[in-house]
């Protein structure tokens, strides 16, 4: 069985959701269960390979190198000493090849700076000019003042595809500079091995300061530091600090220098403001290289943060970092850690509610890392009963028994984000439940994660068999290809069943219908004026999302979604924000998103 790692690129990399269309799954078993994987589902395209990982490729411009792969991990350090010295002297070969490539490109072979992103129109990806026409300032001040939370996990998914896209430049900003803006949002909202991919877009000679920084921090969070290794020759004086420091001895181990390992290593020791652990850590990934081994103890005692560096280096070491560090930790760290291939399948699984509920792992992603820790030994009972509750929603004979098997999923917990994940990695066995009333009363759960992952045409087929005015109803109202404009009476027949504080359900299924145009301008007033909300009033970013959709700028609208859909949670955000959100999206071409993110707030609020 291929491990779940293989596919966790797949929301970062994917094409738009091709929403709209009809799947066939072939299989009775998701992807994981020892079974082949069906072919791609409608919201989640072919993913672009990882780095390192053979497959179909961005386009490379003629006569210049592919961009640079990272290194293996280090995790699984107990093999014999002879296996052990054999790996480390083809990474310290491979090491050599990759800084022997990077100081020899000649000016002639570089990449343009003018076109930049892995992920082209061709892929999926964003048109080049889908930017418009805005400067590199206005664009700079856009992308930094959009920080890591979004509350879509939509908008998430959308934004991660623009921020890959191969776009223009703006006028006015380095292209490198541009380039590490949009890596650091990458890292910002979760996406660290996407934060990676935008570095290498950029050929090392043409690195920056900033770009090198936003790399250090890319690789360490992507538990790869070695990628580090072939920018030091191109780090500029400017590339100081603790883990510059510690990197480079890293480097130096890892590239047959170990004397100068060791005493890089041993003067950070000695100095202050260099905490033990970071220092212990980095001595640990030293150790393992062929001519700077060393024996070193890791201990968390005094540690009571958790850090970038820390989380990277540890996980590199093949060390997994206390639980009750994680905890305290912000929610990034969940991210980083449900798609490192080299931490523990149970500590990723752990990790994948939070990373699926912010957009950072798909429906498909989840199901293979489930079923690739259903065979690892090291399960523990309680994981691998959610495990084969998650078999039962797909292989049992009875749909009563899969329905009953996807509501323990689904119940598991209270916390929201986590319900939600639950309805994220059942969405493709409730595509597979055939409409019925016999199971009505798990049908609003049903939609809700069906229209989840995009699957919004199996989800249309239950419009007969749900009641108007149901939370199923609403969600479907929003999310079905197609639908008719409805009347003022059919939805306000939602109010008097919703349940929400201070029905904000039903506020922000009138902002999505009035979004989507599927509410007349005097029923969405009527409508608005019922619940006491409002709609209208303007501000510099309503301004400015309202400008961008009129000129078909999607790319632009995406990014001031994100900017707009900012918060902790859904919580944070306002029937006329989603209005105006769903609108643009709408105008500019993008309306399947635009659909899928109406839906999703109804169904989170």
């Amino acid at each position: 069985m291929l491990l779940a790692c293989a596919s966790l690129m797949a929301v970062a990399f994917v094409s738009a959701p091709v929403i709209g269309q009809n799947e066939a799954p072939e299989s009775l078993l998701p992807p994981g269960f020892n079974d082949p994987a069906p072919a791609p589902s409608q919201s989640e395209p072919p993913p672009l390979p990882e780095p390192g990982r053979t497959g179909p490729q961005a386009p490379v411009v003629p006569g210049t190198p592919p961009p640079l792969v990272p290194l293996p991990s280090l995790a699984g350090q107990d093999e014999s000493d002879e296996a052990l010295s054999e790996e480390l002297a083809a990474l310290q070969e491979q090491l050599a090849e990759q800084l022997a490539l990077t100081q020899a490109l000649p000016p002639s072979a570089r990449r343009s700076l003018d076109l930049i992103g892995p992920l082209s129109q061709a892929n999926g990806g964003f048109a080049a000019s889908s930017l418009g026409n805005i400067g590199g300032r206005y664009a700079q001040t856009l992308v930094r003042r959009t920080g890591g939370r979004i509350v879509s996990r939509w908008a998430s998914l959308g934004l991660q595809k623009l921020l890959l896209s191969e776009l223009n430049t703006p006028q006015g900003i380095n292209g490198a500079n541009w380039a590490a803006e949009r890596a650091a949002l990458l890292l910002r909202i979760g996406s660290a091995d996407g934060a990676v991919r935008m570095v290498q877009a950029i050929d090392p000679p043409a690195a920056t300061p900033r770009l090198l920084d936003v790399a250090l921090a890319s690789y360490v969070s992507a538990a790869d530091p070695l990628g580090m290794c072939p920018l030091l020759p191109f780090a500029r004086d400017t590339a100081k600090g603790k883990e510059w420091q510690l990197i480079r001895a890293i480097c130096s181990g890892f590239s047959g220098e170990g004397s100068s390992a060791r005493e890089q290593i041993d003067r950070a020791r000695r100095q202050s403001g260099m905490d033990r652990i970071d220092v212990v850590l980095a001595e640990k990934i030293v150790g393992a290289s062929l001519n700077g081994r060393r024996a070193v103890t890791v201990q968390w005692d005094d540690v009571n943060q958790l850090t970038r560096w820390r989380f990277g280096l540890a996980l590199t070491a093949g060390i997994e970092p206390p639980e009750a560090l994680y905890a305290s930790a912000d929610r990034n760290y969940q991210a980083w850690r449900a798609r490192a291939p080299m931490a523990p399948l149970a500590s990723r699984v752990q990790a994948a509610d939070m990373a699926a509920a912010m957009g950072v792992l798909s429906s498909r992603d989840m199901i293979d890392l489930y079923g690739a820790t259903f065979d690892d030994p090291g399960t523990d009972d309680a994981l691998r009963d959610r495990m084969a509750l998650l078999r039962t929603a797909y292989v049992a004979a009875d749909p009563d028994d899969r329905v009953r098997a996807m509501q323990a999923l689904w119940n598991r917990s209270e916390n929201a984000f986590v319900r939600y994940s639950a309805h994220v990695l059942t969405a493709h066995a409730a595509a597979r439940v055939a409409p019925s009333e016999d199971v009505g009363d798990a049908a609003d759960d049903l939609i809700v994660s069906m229209v989840s992952a995009g699957f919004d045409t199996s989800a249309a087929r239950w419009t007969g068999i749900v009641s108007e005015g149901s939370l199923g109803w609403a969600v479907l109202a929003l999310a079905s290809p197609g639908r008719s404009p409805l009347e003022s009476s059919e939805v306000s027949s939602f109010f008097d069943n919703d349940e929400s504080a201070n029905a904000r359900k039903s506020a922000f299924l009138v902002a999505g219908l009035a979004g989507l145009n599927r509410i007349s301008t005097a029923d969405r007033d009527s409508l608005a004026e019922d619940l006491g909300i409002r709609l209208g009033g303007e501000t510099r970013w309503t301004r400015a999302i309202r400008a961008a959709a009129s000129q078909g700028n999607d790319g632009l609208v995406t990014l001031l979604v994100a900017m707009g859909m900012q918060g902790d949670d859904w919580s944070a955000m306002t029937p006329r924000q989603l209005f105006h959100v769903v609108s643009a999206l709408r105008i500019a071409g993008r309306q399947a998103e635009a659909r899928m993110i109406a839906a999703e707030a109804v169904s989170r609020a």
